[in-house]
């Protein structure tokens, strides 16, 4: 996220003829340097560098517009970041980051964006229009079989999510698994082996049309997830329409990305391919009334397919939401309504271990903000499928406190199922290639009730939904304040996310949610949060 030191503006990636420049300057041993990243699905020999020095190497590529990330790999074994580029990727994976413009040129974020002062994509392009229900929305993220075994058990769990007062159930892959190559007894969930049926473990299709009404009996929405770029190796399609798929040096089904081997790549060159997944999306919204689609991977997707998608999409339901798993700035353009916000975690882990201070926070906020197209919504997690749990990551206690400051903030906020009553043995998706449930006999009833009064309290106040964001600064070392306002209503939120207590400034009515608040004191007990209307 941050940088050690000053960047050498000659090892920046920059705009060269023929593409994009990349420099890497290393020790004269080395025998290889290649370049690795989401524009050639991260095979590690797919771009090898020439020595231009008997220190520094070089290669340009050219790249279409969008963010792309990457890492350097030595002698065909070290992956590392670039260790010129201060930009490092929001996904907790340590990628550094380069986004080409619509014009060809390149755009690092930099320190200092803000409001005054803001990037060129932020300058340049608005986000476009999301659905009325998507500003206002939690994210509830399940599998069917961990959540509640099929869709019948998930259906009689509804009442613990409105409990939680989440209003958007993400359902992750619900199609057959694919059996060549399968990983674990049940297999990768995002192998698919047949994008238009159902795995008959979870039910059928009136069991899922039972479900969706029963969701949206409740007033609560429903995202489909989708893996978009790739099926199971052993889909039928590889064999009624081997031109639809990637293929290896030998002419086998591929999928590029290493250690996949399950899986099969698209040839998103192919126009009939594209129709057959828009039509199959298609039917899917429009025979169970889904809210939304959530695509996998979509980072190493072309954007210009999920421009057709979503034009595709808007024509069955105008009010569909479309989630990218990515970070590029250019999905809001004219495909996505959110793209993924990670560094918010990334950063609220560093003020809770001392790594940081709330000034950092608030900007890298700002730069965050800034370098995005006017408008786009970002969806903000604490914890995430490809992650460890966040109490993992924070301890318990500091991540209720970063909770606090999740769930009142600007964005969309997801929470990943169990994480809200301190589940602990999720350890990231590949627990799910084994029949892996959620344990509900552990079951902690105040972080439940923690979350839920959070949730409550954004889904009362618009201001914490919709309004503008200022943040506190001359607070406690560990202390994050911000204040929410929006249409005369001012909220303010601490939390401390500190192993101290904490003196809060005066100023504040009557709490409106409060942990670990000594009124008489004036003091945040360690990672407590007090979030009150202003005076």
């Amino acid at each position: 996220m941050h940088i050690a030191r000053d960047a050498d503006p000659a090892l920046l990636p920059a705009l060269a003829a023929g593409g994009v420049r990349f420099v890497f300057d290393g020790p004269a041993d080395l025998r290889t340097v290649a370049l690795a990243g989401t524009f050639n699905s991260w095979v590690g020999n797919a771009c090898m560098l020439e020595r231009v020095t008997p220190t520094r190497w070089t290669c340009t590529l050219p790249l279409p517009p969008g963010r792309h990330l990457y890492k350097f790999v030595l002698d065909d074994t070290h992956w590392i970041a670039d260790p010129a580029n201060p930009w490092m990727s929001e996904d907790g994976q340590g990628n550094s980051c380069v986004t080409v413009c619509l014009d060809g040129t390149v755009f690092l974020r930099r320190r200092g964006l803000r409001a005054e002062a803001p990037g060129v994509l932020y300058r340049n392009h608005q986000a476009l229009t999301s659905p009325a229900w998507l500003p206002d929305a939690v994210v509830y993220q399940l599998s069917v079989r961990a959540f509640g075994g099929d869709f019948d058990g998930v259906r009689a769990r509804l009442g613990h999510l409105a409990d939680l007062g989440v209003n958007t159930i993400w359902m992750m892959p619900i199609h057959p698994i694919g059996v060549a190559g399968r990983r674990g007894t049940l297999g990768d969930p995002y192998a698919v082996r047949d994008f238009e049926a159902i795995d008959p473990a979870l039910g059928d299709e009136d069991g899922l049309r039972r479900l969706v009404d029963a969701i949206h009996a409740r007033g609560m929405r429903i995202v489909f997830d989708w893996t978009l770029n790739r099926s199971s190796v052993d889909h039928p399609l590889t064999v009624t329409h081997p031109d639809w798929f990637q293929r290896d040096r030998a002419g086998n089904v591929m999928y590029a990305v290493p250690r996949r081997e399950y899986f099969a790549g698209f040839d998103f060159s192919n126009p009939d391919l594209r129709r057959y997944l828009v039509d199959t999306m298609c039917r899917w919204v429009e025979r169970f009334g889904l809210d939304g689609m959530r695509f996998d991977d979509s980072d190493i997707t072309p954007t210009d397919f999920l421009d057709e998608i979503r034009a595709a999409l808007a024509a069955v339901r105008p009010d569909i939401a479309l989630i990218s798993q990515a970070y590029d700035e250019f999905h809001h353009v004219a495909a996505c309504d959110l793209t993924y916000e990670g560094g918010t975690r990334e950063m609220l882990r560093r003020v809770a271990h001392g790594e940081a201070g709330a000034r950092e926070f608030a900007q890298y906020w700002n730069e965050s903000i800034y370098s995005f197209p006017r408008g786009a919504l970002r969806l903000r997690w604490l914890d995430e499928k490809e992650q460890p749990r966040a109490d993992a990551v924070f301890g318990h206690d500091a991540h209720l406190a970063a909770a606090s400051v999740l769930l009142t903030m600007d964005g969309v906020p997801h929470i990943l199922m169990g994480q809200e009553f301190g589940e602990s043995g999720w350890r990231d998706w590949t627990v799910l290639f084994d029949d892996w449930r959620l344990d509900w006999s552990k079951f902690d009833h105040a972080a439940f009730a923690h979350f839920s009064a959070l949730v409550k309290l954004r889904q009362r106040h618009p201001a914490l939904r919709r309004g503008a964001t200022v943040f506190i600064d001359g607070l406690p070392d560990g202390v994050i304040g911000m204040v929410r306002s929006l249409d005369g209503e001012r909220i303010v939120v601490y939390a401390n996310l500190a192993s101290t207590t904490a003196a809060l400034p005066d100023g504040m009515g009557v709490p409106l949610y409060a942990r670990g608040w000594d009124q008489d004191a004036g003091s945040l007990d360690a990672h407590g949060c007090l979030i009150a209307p202003l005076r």
